[in-house]
């Protein structure tokens, strides 16, 4: 399987916000649902990442390509970037964020910090994720990062045994309350890795 990997591109959006969605566990689903009349949880994220405003745009994305069409995708930028922004307050109502909050307070100070990464059902078991963290990590270290973190559902165990056969150690369990959107037992899991 010929792959090609590259940076993400305004006309990308669309397709990178859909394996968003998927990596989300259902989180976005939550977030985002009916805020904008008539727009998909799908289409909100899409709009963000055309709007090209760092960190959530499609410039963060590594993307995986393969016949022309986008197969897998990273996004990834400073962890500093990890938390309730005044966007983020003015746009969602208050009960959902309140949900999230540890979530988006749990981070590793001075890390770069993958946000998302999804690869299509179809085309799993391929080394394309393996690929798309490994350019992660290139990223991150040309930014002059040494540590890599992310956040993963605690019961996602596939995800973390994964991210455990590449150097990273969950270092702290995070509460996030399940609702029927959010399918998820046991909140989540913040990992790390030394670059």
């Amino acid at each position: 399987m010929n792959v090609h990997y590259r940076q993400g591109e305004k006309d990308d959006s669309n397709r990178i916000a859909e394996l968003d969605y998927i990596a989300s566990g259902g989180a976005m689903e939550y977030l985002f649902h009916d805020l904008v009349p008539n727009m998909s949880a799908t289409q909100i994220l899409s709009n963000g990442l055309e709007q090209d405003v760092y960190p959530h745009t499609f410039r963060s994305c590594i993307v995986a390509e393969f016949d022309q069409k986008i197969i897998g995708m990273a996004l990834s930028y400073p962890a500093h970037f990890h938390c309730i922004t005044e966007e983020l307050v003015n746009f969602l109502p208050p009960d959902r964020l309140e949900r999230f909050r540890e979530f988006y307070s749990s981070r590793v100070e001075g890390s770069y910090f993958l946000d998302a990464m999804a690869v299509d059902e179809k085309c799993r078991g391929k080394g394309i994720g393996k690929s798309l963290l490994e350019y992660t990590k290139v990223k991150a270290r040309n930014e002059s990062y040494t540590e890599l973190s992310l956040i993963v559902f605690a019961d996602n165990v596939r995800a973390i045994r994964f991210y455990e056969q590449h150097g990273f150690k969950g270092i702290k369990n995070i509460q996030l309350e399940r609702h029927r959107l959010i399918p998820h037992e046991g909140g989540c899991t913040l990992m790390k890795c030394a670059l």
